[in-house]
């Protein structure tokens, strides 16, 4: 599965200022100098006119310039990647490299250096699905709040309120963006959309990612250590994870997630 990734910012052109635009825009003909901060016009195929912003990456004395992608939908993507790759492991690369020890056991031996790459990368893919999800969750939070969005609330016995940038900073949390500061904002909008069951999961996985991130070393002995929290992350419905994610982001703006067929 893949979603559709969108352009950001992706604003619409009225067809007069568009060709008005065009006619007075400047092609570059050489990368010295140029801008990071390029505007692109596009006309899609529905004939919508569109301002983008474009991005140049340099590799070998070359320059290539693309349309510069929504965050949300690239981290989203990301860990779409990482969770069917692990899948893909698991699936195809432990019967192939596992050894039959007993009557449903099979062993992937240590290979040069202790370990075994194909339990490595279903496990390093596993994390990264579990990292990225939540950091297309952390965009998404941000990016969904207007600049002009007041959020309301109490701390201790009085009321305060928090402007964009207070939203964006340690002064709200995760689990407060998440569930109230975007229950005030559907309010503001006149949806009545229910997020609970997303909220339960989405807040669930973000422990579980905070853990992986910031992985402790504490415990009785070495061979305690990170156990606890690899068999979270293991055990883990990435898929059902993704879903409820994709599921969470439409609630708040309807068709935001489009699947690509």
């Amino acid at each position: 599965m893949k979603i559709k990734v969108q352009p950001y910012p992706n604003l619409k052109v009225e067809p007069k200022a568009f060709e008005k635009v065009t006619n007075e825009a400047v092609i570059a003909k050489s990368a010295k100098p140029l801008s990071t901060k390029l505007l692109m016009l596009a006309e899609f195929k529905t004939r919508e006119k569109r301002l983008l912003h474009a991005h140049p990456i340099k590799h070998h004395n070359k320059t290539y310039i693309s349309v510069f992608p929504n965050p949300v939908h690239l981290f989203l993507n990301s860990a779409i990647e990482h969770f069917e790759y692990s899948e893909q492991i698991k699936s195809t690369n432990f019967p192939k490299c596992g050894k039959q020890v007993g009557e449903d056991i099979y062993h992937l031996d240590a290979e040069e250096g202790g370990t075994h790459a194909c339990y490595n990368s279903y496990l390093q893919n596993r994390c990264g699905a579990v990292i990225m999800l939540v950091s297309s969750v952390e965009a998404f939070l941000n990016h969904i709040v207007p600049n002009d969005f007041l959020y309301k609330t109490m701390r201790g016995k009085n009321t305060k309120t928090f402007n964009k940038i207070d939203i964006e900073s340690t002064k709200v949390n995760f689990n407060e963006k998440l569930g109230d500061v975007i229950k005030q904002y559907l309010h503001s909008i006149n949806s009545n959309a229910d997020l609970e069951k997303e909220i339960k999961l989405i807040s669930n996985l973000n422990k579980i990612r905070n853990s992986i991130i910031h992985l402790k070393t504490n415990a009785e002995n070495d061979i305690s250590v990170y156990i606890d929290d690899f068999e979270k992350m293991l055990g883990l419905d990435l898929q059902k994870c993704i879903q409820t994610v994709i599921s969470y982001m439409n609630k708040v703006e309807p068709e935001f997630i489009k699947i690509q067929i």
